[in-house]
Order: C-alpha cells, then structure tokens, then sequence
C-alpha cells in the first residue's frame, strides 16, 4: 500500500511539473532550462546547468543543486523544505564532493547552515542522484523532467505544492432565517403563506323550548 501512495504522489508530481513547464514556457521572461531529478518518492533534485563555474585550468566544476524535500525535519505532519549545497564535480576523476549546505523550510526560515570542514572526495556513482548531477554537469545530459522557468525559486515551490493534499469542498451555505422568525420556529411549507386560518366548528344546536303547559279545565257551571 505505501509503494502504491508513493507510485500516486510521485505521478501526481510528474503532473504538477508537466504544467508548470507549459505555463512557465509561455512566459515572455529570460526563462532558463532546469533539470528536475526525482531521487526518491519524497525528494527531488534541481540543476540549473547554467550555473555551473569552471575552475580555471582544472577539470573541476562548481555548481549549487537545490535538493526538495517533502518533509525537512523528519517530523510529522510533514513540513516540506529544501537543502541549497555547493558540490564539486572532477569530471576526468569521475568524483564528487560538497563544500557546503543551508536548508530552508517551505517559507524561506533558515533552519541550518554548514561548511565541510574536510571536504573529502568521493565516487561520482556513490548515489543515483549525485551520479545524475555529476552528469548534468560534466557531461550535459540530464536525466528526468527538462522545465523552462525565470527562477529555480518557481521550480521549487512548484516541486513543493506537489505534495499538498487536495482541496476539501466548501460546507453548502444555508439562506438565511426570515424576518421576525423565532428562533427553533418551524418555517411554512411554500404555498400557504397568507392562507386563512381554519373555520372553527359550529356550536351544537341549543335545545328547543320547554312544551307549554297545558291550560286549566274550566269549571262546570
């Protein structure tokens, strides 16, 4: 089940990023091409290969990659966030090292900030996705989605909406109670406003008059 939601995020990403590159190359502005390198279900990498600075008369190259992730602090609910590293790349030794890093969260707060204090050199295959940016940089082939965007900023608030749950529906809005009700009263049912009240019954009949008395017989004479 948990490959599956990833398998699901991961596509709905792909999507995000589809549009985003339609809706960012249609902007008339000095769009720039990135390569988006997703290293796990829950991170993403961004090169900008026109960042990358030559080392004078050294097969080495320096670049910042900026490293999306879903949930910076390992905590949880999870805060996305993102890590900017300055890494080196020997592209005759095939080998990588970072020289430093700062993470941000999803707002832009400074979270940590740090310089290699003995930068070491390692395989450029040490990782799929250092291995993907050392090609990005070395070779110019990227691996990935290709968007076109003003920013890297854009890209990765893009990269972080990916991971927001949907939208819940709005609660249905009620008409308001009319004028005068009283609270807990019953509306009426429609049709019968201004219908006149009911004919009470009719009273019972009053009873007939009590028969006359009889007359008195007259004497005989």
């Amino acid at each position: 089940m948990r490959a599956k939601l990833a398998s699901v995020n991961s596509r709905r990403a792909l999507a995000s990023l589809a549009f985003a590159a339609v809706a960012l190359a249609a902007a008339p502005a000095c769009a720039r091409i990135f390569y988006v390198i997703q290293s796990s279900p829950d991170a993403w990498s961004v090169m900008d290969p026109e960042g990358v600075e030559r080392v004078a008369g050294s097969p080495v190259r320096k670049a910042w990659d900026v490293r999306v992730q879903r949930n910076i602090l390992s905590g949880d609910p999870p805060q996305p966030g993102y890590v900017r590293t300055l890494t080196e790349y020997d592209c005759q030794a095939q080998r990588t090292r970072w020289r430093e890093f700062t993470a941000f969260s999803r707002s832009g707060a400074l979270l940590v900030s740090k310089v290699n204090p003995n930068p070491e050199w390692g395989p450029a295959d040490e990782s799929s996705d250092t291995y993907a940016a050392y090609r990005v940089i070395c070779e110019g082939a990227g691996q990935g989605a290709v968007l076109s965007a003003d920013s890297v900023a854009k890209v990765v608030i893009r990269l972080m909406g990916s991971w927001d749950p949907p939208a819940q529906p709005l609660a249905p809005v009620l008409p308001p109670p009319a004028p005068g009700a009283k609270p807990g009263t019953q509306a009426a049912k429609p049709g019968t406003q201004g219908a006149k009240p009911p004919t009470p019954p009719a009273k019972a009949a009053t009873p007939a008059a009590k028969p006359a008395a009889s007359a008195t017989p007259t004497k005989p004479r």
